[in-house]
């Protein structure tokens, strides 16, 4: 096991053993690690990463407490009340800045496939909260975060070899 500290996206330090996850350098994505004591990290367009590292990201654990929640999301804490801002909902709001306020109060933005974890454009979508409550996942079927990654890059095109390049 890995026990240096490794730095990955110029996010923040980790100490545990990150050599098991696949490389996401050179794909649309990125990885965003949201604590440097377990784990956990989220799976954004690599597009969105400069704008996102203006803050240091955290996770919220969904639920009483910490041993029974079982959605996890990204978020960070702003002003002297430390309001919570998730981050599916700031990339959305920055993707689409002329929302009115009344359309803001009164939708939420969705993870399609349930994983909470999983912030790519591709993954959210504005609904309403009613809509949102009935469509919600039972506890355990969203995919994980491996699981979606291991779909995205074999989706991924093959990159030519050196010897497949026609040279003239």
């Amino acid at each position: 096991m890995m026990q240096a500290p490794v730095v990955i996206t110029d996010a923040r330090e980790v100490a545990f053993d990150v050599s098991g996850l696949p490389d996401l350098a050179g794909t649309p994505w990125a990885r965003i690690w949201l604590s440097s004591r377990e784990p956990v990290w989220t799976l954004v367009d690599a597009e969105d990463v400069p704008w996102l590292m203006q803050w240091q990201w955290n996770v919220w654990h969904a639920g009483k407490n910490r041993g029974d929640s079982w959605m996890l999301y990204a978020k960070r804490n702003v002003g002297p009340s430390r309001a919570t801002l998730r981050m599916h909902r700031e990339l959305s709001i920055k993707d689409e800045p002329n929302l009115s306020e009344t359309f803001l109060r009164t939708h939420v933005v969705d993870h399609i496939n349930g994983q909470t974890l999983d912030n790519r454009k591709a993954n959210r979508r504005w609904l309403t909260k009613p809509h949102n409550a009935v469509i919600r996942r039972p506890r355990g079927t969203a995919p994980s975060l491996d699981e979606i990654v291991r779909e995205l890059l074999a989706g991924l095109k093959a990159r030519p070899q050196l010897e497949d390049i026609p040279f003239d």
